[in-house]
């Protein structure tokens, strides 16, 4: 089997979209596949910005030719729909790394509240054209592939997508996340608790909630500690979030290598991921596989991954006091931080590319012998 994974992100290994899809290129070149990889950087006529985006979907279409000796186009979000009506094309597959809907709905809610503010153009692009873009490849595609069952319904139910052309699959993790050694987790007698939020410091990431729950936390416990991770933005622009008198106790890394963070993590205990919208929750699953107990959102993603009480908790989401009442719980009972921990990494090492790259490849074969009848 010949297979293009096409992706409108620049290539990058440590970014969410990009790095996801090189992952799953490699472990289905494990698996005896071919697959090659295209991305913004192969097709952008300007700077990779929205006047790329818009133009992606005909540049693919543009390259019929490029296309006719690959079996198979998985393609991702809403780039798929001008190639589609091509009758003399692969397969098509379109998929998603998290629904823009679901997204889509949780930024309107977050202008609602006063905490974000949207301009006109994300109305006219993300808001308005992305959306129907990602309509239209999903309906017209040959199959479709979600990363939660959340996403799978919605467009089952909303798109009118047939149960049989999609499937939910999740992704993976580096195989250097796995099988840690876990050294820490007796913690009875521990001097500090360590907190971390990994992920970009943005709204969608629930940064507006988490913020208020961890001055609460850190004013009550002097013992406990934070570190967000990845942040993406400066140091300052996240301790600005909090009150002087904690201040010394917030630690801030704006971006890391990936590779690293088993080491960065090491003599942390909780992964606070509040996140409000979500298509899969990786670093959600990285840090369990480091031996962190979760405190997660009920949101799409994380709610097919994890299971309150056994190995994380699970709160409504932009709900601060039941935030701060899990993190309460957790640096006060030991026993119970330690149960979650331990069942976190347990259910983190199913989670591996390989495991990922076979479902995918069993919905690439579904779909091509379905065009085949």
């Amino acid at each position: 089997m010949k297979v293009a994974m096409i992706a409108n992100s620049n290539h990058n290994m440590n970014s969410g979209v990009s790095g996801t899809r090189l992952a799953i290129a490699e472990s289905l070149r494990n698996l005896g596949v071919h697959v090659d990889t295209y991305f913004m950087d192969d097709f952008k006529v300007f700077n990779g910005g929205i006047l790329d985006k818009i133009i992606f979907p005909w540049k693919l279409a543009s390259k019929l030719s490029s296309w006719k000796d690959y079996d198979l186009l998985d393609i991702a979000s809403g780039d798929s729909w001008v190639l589609s009506y091509f009758k003399k094309r692969p397969v098509i597959v379109s998929s998603s790394h998290g629904l823009e809907h679901l997204a889509h709905k949780e930024i309107l809610e977050e202008n609602r509240l006063g905490n974000l503010s949207l301009s006109k153009k994300y109305f006219i692009y993300w808001g308005g054209y992305r959306i129907w873009e990602v309509s239209k490849s999903f309906r017209r595609s040959d199959f479709s592939i979600v990363l939660n069952s959340e996403d799978k319904i919605f467009v089952q139910n909303q798109l009118g997508k047939e149960t049989f052309k999609i499937s939910a699959i999740f992704n993976g993790i580096p195989s250097y996340l796995l099988s840690l050694p876990l050294d820490d987790m007796e913690i009875e007698n521990m001097p500090v608790i360590r907190i971390a939020q990994v992920g970009s410091y943005i709204h969608r990431k629930g940064i507006s909630y988490s913020t208020k729950a961890l001055n609460a936390i850190l004013g009550k416990f002097p013992q406990v500690e934070v570190a967000f991770m990845g942040t993406g933005c400066e140091k300052e622009v996240v301790l600005s979030d909090f009150d002087e008198g904690v201040r010394e106790r917030v630690k801030v890394i704006p971006s890391y290598k990936h590779s690293e963070l088993p080491s960065m993590l090491k003599g942390y205990h909780i992964k606070l991921f509040p996140t409000l919208s979500e298509g899969f929750g990786k670093t959600l699953i990285e840090c369990m596989a480091c031996g962190l107990a979760p405190i997660t959102t009920d949101t799409a993603g994380p709610a097919d991954i994890v299971t309150d009480g056994m190995d994380a908790l699970v709160i409504p989401k932009r709900n601060v006091d039941e935030m701060i009442l899990a993190l309460e719980k957790l640096i006060q009972d030991p026993v119970l931080l330690r149960h979650l921990r331990h069942n976190a990494y347990r259910t983190a090492q199913v989670f591996t590319w390989d495991n990922a790259a076979r479902n995918r490849l069993e919905c690439y074969q579904k779909a091509i012998q379905h065009l085949k009848k």
